[in-house]
């Protein structure tokens, strides 16, 4: 099999891991932004109704701040955005260590006389596999921002950029 044959496998497989880690990053992110869009409010009306209740103000309004405490409260801990943002960082950043060694086999190991090669490649491959395996599921929305993530630049490196107007 030619070297050219496994390069082009290897950055098929680096270009899959660059769309999963870029969305799990941002889909980490949204999962951190709700946690504090749900978490701040709930902490918010607790201390209002705290407050209400020691001023023994109206009573329907305390009804209100209580009930909607409560109903923030259940949603933080049953949607639990804080282990959402952990999960999706963590397998991003598993992403990115594996896309590493992915691109270092195709510009660096590929280059050498090297009988193993293949082998070494469908261990990277098997590595992924297991990867997409057992990482949280990414939706269209993560898709989305990754393609637009992507499509701004933001995950190539200095070096890899391509001068403008030398």
């Amino acid at each position: 099999m030619g070297k050219q044959l496994l390069i082009n496998e290897a950055r098929r497989l680096e270009e899959d891991l660059l769309w999963s880690m870029t969305a799990c990053f941002q889909i980490a992110t949204y999962w951190r932004m709700l946690h504090w869009a749900i978490g701040i409010p709930s902490v918010l009306t607790a201390a209002i109704t705290g407050i209400k209740a020691v001023k023994t103000g109206d009573p329907q309004t305390l009804a209100y701040f209580a009930i909607a405490s409560a109903v923030l409260s259940a949603l933080a801990t049953f949607v639990n955005p804080g282990r959402s943002a952990r999960e999706f960082h963590n397998a991003g950043v598993r992403c990115s260590a594996l896309r590493g060694k992915l691109r270092r086999f195709w510009q660096i190991d590929a280059t050498l006389d090297d009988p193993n090669l293949r082998k070494k490649l469908e261990k990277l491959a098997d590595e992924k596999s297991h990867l997409m395996e057992t990482m949280p599921h990414t939706g269209g929305l993560a898709y989305w921002l990754a393609a637009r993530s992507i499509g701004k630049g933001q995950n190539t490196h200095e070096i890899d950029k391509v001068p403008t107007g030398a």
